[in-house]
């Protein structure tokens, strides 16, 4: 009379085995590498604008949304993002005889002013551009409602961050705006977008 002892015997695994367990954690090592390689470069793609009336080359990620329709020289904005999308914008502005760079973003606070909720100037500092000149930039906040009648009560709070320098008789603008909560993070984006920027 046998008992079962409830133990199986002991399984052998022959060099071949071995080797092909070895080499299927290789080929997924390599396949995982290659794929975040792969969304790395896609997500790193740029596109480029020109406008020539406008003398502005600017490079930003392909992914991005460009607009031309408003009365702005070009915006692009992130779309992937829920809620308050990350956005780029330049505008330009003729200048007057004595036209100052603060006058300028006095003007665009006292339109913004009347437009967005809680709408709040930070402060005022000096931004140093890759061409090693200096221009003026001012940052703010305001808070944004969702458009989708679905989430209508959902408000985020927005950091904006404006960059004025004058070039060529006109003043150029730079607009950014981001969701507070991720605001220190696209600020690489900005930063990269102007290292690509010609104006």
């Amino acid at each position: 009379m046998e008992f079962d002892t409830g133990r199986s015997p002991a399984i052998q695994i022959t060099p071949r085995q071995r080797w092909s367990i070895a080499l299927s954690y290789f080929l997924i090592a390599i396949g995982l590498a290659l794929g975040l390689n792969q969304r790395d470069a896609s997500l790193n793609m740029s596109s480029v604008y020109r406008n020539v009336e406008a003398g502005i080359t600017a490079s930003y990620p392909a992914r991005w949304l460009l607009d031309e329709s408003g009365d702005y020289v070009f915006r692009v904005r992130d779309m992937s993002h829920r809620g308050y999308q990350t956005l780029i914008e330049m505008r330009t502005l003729p200048i007057g005889p004595d036209s100052a760079e603060r006058n300028f973003l006095d003007h665009l606070s006292l339109q913004r002013a009347q437009v967005l909720v809680d709408y709040t100037v930070l402060g005022y500092d000096s931004y140093r551009l890759p061409d090693e000149t200096w221009a003026i930039s001012m940052s703010y906040s305001f808070v944004a409602r969702d458009p989708s009648p679905f989430l209508e009560g959902v408000s985020s709070i927005v950091n904006g961050l404006d960059i004025l320098t004058l070039r060529r008789g006109q003043a150029l603008v730079i607009t950014f705006r981001a969701d507070s909560g991720i605001y220190r993070r696209e600020l690489e984006t900005l930063r990269w977008f102007i290292q690509h920027l010609e104006f």
